[in-house]
């Protein structure tokens, strides 16, 4: 070891360059690049980490390569290694001043070596995701005033030059937390285990960056602006983003899977910068380095497996084939109607009901269950076409459908969808197979189609359909020409016979007015107010329910009360004498119906 080697010790995590610049300063250079020449190496040799160089300065101090090695920054293409890692040069600050103002204090204070020139520049002081002194807890600084271009490197004289004393740097000291992710770069430029296997496959500058990226998008969104964020917030964004990725690829995924939430928005869109922003254009335009690769196939597998991308298509690349369908894209591939597959897919219950109010291209199924639901849902027919595999008329078809001869809601044949409002065709085929076989015999004059019977019998179409698939009538015959409900015909006279009302003995209102006899208002008001009791029958002839009344109600009314008016008639009297003379001897109405005075009858004929 030489006596320069002695001046001032060399620190195992200062920079070849600031040892260098020390040493230079000390021995009263104005700055490193003479002391470098006079001594036969290039002191930019030391800054890239040029080998013959660092061996030419190991030779100078007449100590071993290896003691240097640590402090060596190899920079090559743009990149630098620091211990092992690379970095990029927008990760790293070089070409400016950037310390602890504490750091700088204690090293005057407690290290060995020719006073005023100890303070020393740290490897970690030159990595920008390090923001903060982990000795002292406050944050890294460039010192007011430095100039950047003035002997660039030079530490010992950009630190002269930047302060005339120890002093004015603790003045711009400020106290600052250490972020996760300074924690987890400082571990791997010392060769540490660190808290997270899978940011340890990338490159270190990569998983910077993407911490960096995600957390503050996570913190400001993802088109945030990165101007706009201080050194305090830089620090929180990456912390977080640390803190997401720290759980692998999988969290990844899952973090990019909430990002293509935004999807659902209004006027929301498939692109890239929409869904991903910063991350996206970082990746996809301002670099084609292939260590990113591993992320974009990530983000492409992640958009592919969520979002209805399909073949024609690029996303980091043509996309080969479709995971999702929206109905958007289901409906033009298939030749269905949007709307309409938008409900099939309700009912069935693959969408949500939320989902079924968003517009089409963002109601999303995974494709091979929208393939094969298509598939069934054709195979099913819609009402008119239903309808016209029946050749049903008027609403023959929906009489059908509401009596259960025809099933409306039909299942796939593996059981795992349900389409609502369609027809199996198989369901329908079975129905007209059960006509066919109620079919006895020939056609002839004698016959007529079901609408013609069904008006001529007063009777309901549902009974004709019951008598034939029951087999109950002995003439059906099938019209030649015609096909489904339309060729069956039958015999009115027979049907008649089945679907007749069943006779009885009560008596139809409009009989009353002649058998009391009296005026069909005093007929109404004695029905109104109950006096008369009614009953609901359905008339054996129209089949259509009306009013009549019992027989035994009837007699049981005329037996025991008689009108006013009845009296007069039968006496041959005027009403008023009649009510007069039953006033006389203590007869008075027992109610007045209609307008007309009712009495016991006993009474009335006790008198009369």
């Amino acid at each position: 070891m030489t006596r320069l080697a002695e001046l001032l010790p060399f620190n195992a995590d200062e920079t070849v360059a600031s040892y260098c610049s020390r040493l230079a300063v000390a021995c009263g250079y104005r700055h490193s690049r003479s002391f470098a020449n006079d001594l036969g190496f290039r002191f930019q040799g030391l800054v890239v980490g040029n080998d013959t160089d660092v061996k030419q300065f190991a030779s100078v101090l007449d100590v071993p390569e290896s003691k240097l090695s640590p402090g060596v920054i190899v920079t090559e293409n743009r990149t630098s290694t620091v211990s092992g890692q690379k970095l990029t040069r927008a990760l790293m600050e070089r070409y400016r001043l950037r310390l602890c103002p504490l750091c700088i204090r204690d090293d005057e204070r407690n290290l060995e070596g020719r006073k005023g020139f100890r303070a020393y520049g740290r490897i970690d002081w030159l990595v920008c995701p390090i923001r903060t002194c982990e000795t002292h807890g406050t944050k890294l600084i460039t010192p007011i005033g430095e100039d950047a271009r003035q002997y660039m490197h030079d530490f010992a004289v950009n630190l002269a030059i930047a302060a005339a004393n120890v002093e004015e740097f603790l003045s711009q000291a400020e106290p600052m937390d250490t972020d996760s992710l300074q924690r987890y770069v400082q571990a791997r430029l010392r060769g540490m285990p660190t808290a997270s296997t899978w940011l340890d496959t990338m490159p270190l500058y990569i998983a910077v960056r993407l911490c960096e990226i995600v957390g503050a998008a996570e913190r400001h969104g993802v088109r945030f602006k990165p101007k706009t964020l201080n050194d305090q917030e830089l620090s929180s964004a990456a912390g977080t983003g640390f803190d997401i990725l720290s759980g692998g690829a999988d969290e990844f995924r899952d973090w990019l899977v909430r990002k293509t939430e935004s999807f659902y928005r209004k006027n929301s869109d498939l692109g890239g910068r929409f869904l991903f922003g910063r991350l996206y254009e970082k990746v996809a335009y301002e670099t084609d380095d292939s260590a990113y690769d591993p992320i974009r196939h990530i983000m492409r597998e992640v958009v592919i497996n969520t979002l209805p991308l399909g073949p024609g298509e690029e996303f980091f690349g043509p996309v080969t084939e479709r995971r999702i369908h929206s109905v958007h894209s289901a409906s033009r591939e298939y030749g269905i109607h949007p709307a309409r597959l938008a409900k099939l897919l309700a009912a069935a219950g693959l969408i949500t009901v939320e989902a079924s109010k968003l517009t089409f291209e963002k109601i999303l199924v995974a494709a091979d269950t929208m393939e094969r639901f298509v598939a069934e849902a054709k195979k099913g027919l819609n009402a008119a076409e239903a309808k016209a595999a029946l050749n049903a008329k008027g609403t023959q078809f929906e009489q059908l459908v509401k009596l259960g001869y025809i099933k409306a809601d039909v299942e796939d044949e593996t059981g795992a969808f349900s389409f609502i409002n369609r027809f199996s065709p198989a369901g329908i085929e079975e129905f007209l197979r059960k006509l066919r076989v109620a079919v006895t015999c020939e056609n002839d004059d004698g016959l007529i189609d079901l609408q013609q019977a069904r008006k001529r019998a007063n009777c309901s179409f549902g009974e004709l359909i019951d008598l034939l698939v029951n087999n109950k009538l002995e003439r059906v015959a099938f019209a030649s020409g015609e096909h489904g409900l339309a060729a069956i015909r039958v015999d009115v006279d027979e049907i008649k016979q089945y679907t007749a009302g069943a006779n009885h003995d009560c008596i139809p209102i409009h009989k009353l007015v002649k058998l009391m006899p009296s005026s069909s208002k005093i007929i109404r008001a004695l029905l109104a107010e109950k006096r008369i009791p009614t009953v609901e029958l359905r008339n054996h002839v129209t089949r259509n329910l009306q009013k009549y009344v019992a027989q035994e109600d009837f007699d049981t009314f005329m037996r025991e009360f008689v009108s006013l008016g009845n009296i007069a008639t039968r006496v041959n009297l005027r009403t008023w004498t009649v009510e007069r003379e039953l006033r006389h001897y203590g007869v008075v109405p027992v109610y007045v119906a209609g307008g007309m005075p009712f009495y016991r009858r006993a009474d009335a004929e006790a008198i009369f």
